[in-house]
């Protein structure tokens, strides 16, 4: 196994190295969602404002996803990166100095990490669409794949870091922790050379840009038919996250620390799931087992919100953001395999617009909970994800074959 890893042939490239490592510190950014959903909570004591400051700040992805990826096909994507990247380490830091000082309102905590969280979503668009610019469409889930182990080593760094930082030093310490992965992600970008042997030919502008993509949805129902699919998924599966810190304080009476734990155990969780399917899941139907990723997340989902004890809940969370990974990571490689090679930016523009409406599911989960309780929510979103699994099943029959 570690042969197999050691021998990869994305691994062999430089510069994918580079992007990876990148992605690693960028992704440190994920334990916002420990301090910012806690400062929140303890703030206003209301999941829903939880809900609500998680949705603000991952609203942009609904409004620019596509725009980013527009761009992205028009430019040099390695400029877009890092400049975007420095913007998003003065935004940590600004956001720091605020917490640390006393000088944080609400207001503050709704928009500034909105900001930031704009830099972020355009980042990872460009990143996605810039994975097959350098390893090619033939190695695509690979590269795909060890991307997202960057990612959610990052993520599992980053909650453990910043949830320790928040309960020891507080909550500034917290974003300025953030702060120098964003700054590290930086300098690393810096040292890439080459745009990458896959990279978009085709020059143009917005305008045209954006007609050319709606030509390609018109034309690919199987494409616009997996965009509605991980809309519904991200509505229905991942706002779960909004729920995390009622999770860890008002049903298992944990503090800050356990928070940053669970956080740590999601990421774990997709980081083992990503490391089976990289280095076993490379041959198959990717469609097919998208769809099989579907019908177990639901089932974790529900797992989650009847858990009868703290161990049982960490398992289900553990399996649920495996599948989250996995979800992810197939219908992000789905997508591109489906549309010509200058319209993979847009396309991964696409899959982010679709998954910016997770500030209304994170809206409706955080009242449905404020109305019926955490348990109730995450009931009955697992059950309308395992119905939308059977009906993607039964239903696109073509999205079964690719």
């Amino acid at each position: 196994m570690l042969n197999k890893i050691k021998n990869s042939p994305v691994l062999r490239l430089r510069d994918f190295r580079l992007l990876a490592s990148a992605t690693f510190f960028e992704s440190v950014t994920r334990g916002e969602n420990v301090v910012l959903g806690w400062v929140i909570l303890e703030l206003t004591d209301s999941p829903f404002m939880v809900g609500l400051a998680m949705g603000i700040r991952h609203a942009p992805a609904f409004f620019l996803g596509l725009t980013a990826g527009t761009i992205s096909d028009l430019v040099d994507r390695r400029t877009l990166i890092r400049s975007l990247m420095a913007t998003a380490t003065l935004v940590a830091f600004l956001m720091g100095l605020l917490l640390a000082y006393g000088k944080s309102e609400l207001w503050h905590l709704l928009i500034i990490p909105a900001i930031g969280g704009t830099c972020h979503m355009m980042i990872n668009t460009i990143n996605r669409s810039f994975v097959f610019d350098l390893v090619g469409p033939e190695n695509g889930l690979l590269g795909m794949s060890y991307l997202a182990l960057a990612m959610r080593s990052g993520g599992l760094v980053g909650a453990l870091v910043v949830g320790f930082v928040l309960g020891k030093w507080g909550a500034g310490a917290g974003y300025f922790a953030i702060s120098i992965g964003c700054g590290c992600a930086f300098l690393i970008l810096t040292l890439i050379k080459s745009p990458g042997q896959s990279a978009p030919s085709k020059k143009g502008n917005l305008s045209n840009g954006f007609y050319e993509f709606w030509q390609e949805l018109k034309r690919n129902r199987t494409l616009s038919a997996l965009v509605f699919i991980v809309m519904s998924v991200e509505l229905l599966g991942f706002t779960s996250q909004a729920l995390m810190p009622s999770i860890a304080r008002d049903i298992w009476d944990m503090g800050p620390e356990g928070l940053g734990l669970l956080n740590a155990f999601s990421s774990a969780g997709g980081i083992a799931a990503i490391a089976i399917i990289s280095i076993f899941g490379q041959k198959g139907r990717q469609g097919v087992k998208f769809i099989i990723v579907l019908h177990v997340f639901g089932i974790a989902l529900l797992l989650l919100g009847l858990a009868p004890t703290v161990y049982v809940a960490i398992i289900a969370i553990f399996v649920m953001s495996g599948m989250m990974a996995l979800s992810d990571l197939f219908s992000q490689t789905l997508l591109q395999r489906l549309v010509p090679n200058d319209l993979r930016g847009r396309v991964m523009g696409a899959w982010t617009t679709a998954v910016g409406t997770a500030p209304l599911g994170s809206l409706e989960i955080g009242a449905l909970a404020s109305v019926l309780g955490v348990t109730a929510a995450l009931s009955l979103h697992g059950s309308a994800l395992i119905l939308l699994a059977i009906v993607t099943m039964l239903t696109f029959r073509k999205l079964r074959e690719v």
